[in-house]
């Protein structure tokens, strides 16, 4: 028995912290040796079965914490390398920029934000585009861990709407879905997640799992907060038992939103997130995202986020527009109801993108390129490479692993 990719994977990934606990491992092992077990800090990839007898390194290669091929990447999905433009190479390829929302009220209603990604991929499914989708949801016995879903039509779309602030193992959705026999998935995930999905769909050794993939949608991603800050909140700060909770909303509405804990007798408990949870969670941030630079996914064929970091439509800002600002301009009148950023990266992206606009069900406003370049370099300056910059440094003198994009 060959145990050569899970022993580079244990080694580079595992025990040196940078495990981003995507899956990849287990959905790409030949005999499903690999399983992500939880414990009660959260999940990790684990050796329970037999490798192949031959030499194998399907785990260690497709997994996106040590290297990021972005430049390959770059050229297989949008037919250009970030910087031939003559704008930073760190803001990724950057084709349309927009702000906007979902034009049916109930989906818009569902969202963090806008409601743009759950209406692109209702749209999709409804045309035939895709007959699945992977998505994050909560897990049915335990309603307050996050959890791989697969959506096959609008009910299920709109059951996962909203963000999920802990690390789940995305991929295993690609697993579930190829099971159900679907053959266009679109996937929506982090940017670390993104760069697996990528990599098995530029490896004719992931053939079966990459020829799948219709789309993918990323998120611009600060970090993500551990399982147990999530129960900590829930317990320590709220007073709540986790044997009485139904579910839980991180953002409810309206925009930005409070956390929602919902209790198994019909209750719901709220208490304030993005202004005041949002910086306790920082405590919880896991090893992995101390190593990442990624902020505005560079791997997505879209990649959507808040209006955070905009020069116009950031929400601090949003308070100091009046009812006739609103009026003037469109795009501060979707901001206050809610709006999703959207950056296009693809050709394919932006087909899904004026596809929903076409049949009317998003209204997006074009920001100027001048205007959508500086909401990505106000993202990027403003997240990871400032919190995260010394703690990479501080490993790479030590000789300790890294995460690596690769630009040639």
């Amino acid at each position: 028995m060959s145990q050569e990719g899970f022993d580079l994977l244990k080694r580079d990934c595992i025990n040196s912290g940078m495990c981003v606990v995507c899956g990849a491992c287990q959905v790409v092992c030949p005999t499903k040796a690999i399983t992500m077990k939880r414990y009660s800090w959260g999940l990790n990839p684990e050796l329970n079965g037999h490798c192949v007898d031959e030499p194998c390194t399907r785990c260690f290669d497709v997994c996106p914490a040590r290297e990021v091929p972005i430049s390959r990447i770059e050229r297989t999905f949008f037919g250009r390398v970030a910087g031939e433009d003559g704008l930073p190479p760190e803001l990724g390829v950057i084709r349309n920029v927009y702000s906007g929302h979902a034009t049916d009220p109930e989906v818009h209603g569902a969202s963090v934000s806008g409601g743009v990604v759950s209406s692109i991929l209702i749209h999709a499914l409804e045309k035939g585009t895709i007959d699945g989708a992977v998505l994050a949801g909560y897990d049915t016995e335990q309603g307050w861990i996050a959890t791989a879903k697969v959506a096959t039509d609008r009910a299920g779309v709109l059951a996962c709407a909203g963000s999920k602030y802990q690390p789940h193992a995305q991929l295993l959705g690609l697993d579930e879905a190829i099971r159900m026999g679907l053959k266009k998935i679109a996937i929506t995930c982090t940017p670390c997640h993104a760069v697996a999905v990528r990599k098995m769909m530029m490896d004719e050794a992931f053939a079966d799992i990459g020829s799948r993939i219709a789309l993918v949608i990323s998120n611009i991603c600060g970090a993500h907060w551990s399982t147990h800050g999530t129960e900590w909140l829930i317990c320590k700060k709220m007073g709540l038992r986790l044997e009485d909770v139904a579910g839980i909303t991180y953002r409810a509405r309206p925009f930005p939103g409070d956390f929602h804990v919902r209790l198994r007798d019909g209750t719901v408990r709220v208490a304030p997130f993005v202004n005041h949870f949002l910086s306790l969670l920082a405590q919880f941030t896991p090893e992995e995202c101390r190593y990442c630079l990624e902020k505005v996914a560079l791997s997505g064929d879209i990649v959507v986020g808040d209006t955070w970091h905009h020069p116009r439509l950031c929400p601090s800002l949003l308070s100091g527009y009046t009812q006739a600002d609103a009026d003037r301009d469109e795009t501060i009148a979707s901001a206050l109801r809610g709006a999703t950023m959207v950056v296009v990266r693809s050709e394919r992206g932006q087909a899904f993108v004026d596809q929903a606009m076409a049949d009317k069900r998003i209204r997006l406003f074009h920001n100027s390129h001048e205007e959508g370049v500086e909401f990505v370099r106000n993202v990027t300056v403003l997240g990871k490479p400032v919190n995260n910059g010394p703690v990479i440094a501080a490993h790479e003198r030590r000789g300790q692993p890294t995460r690596r994009f690769i630009r040639d």
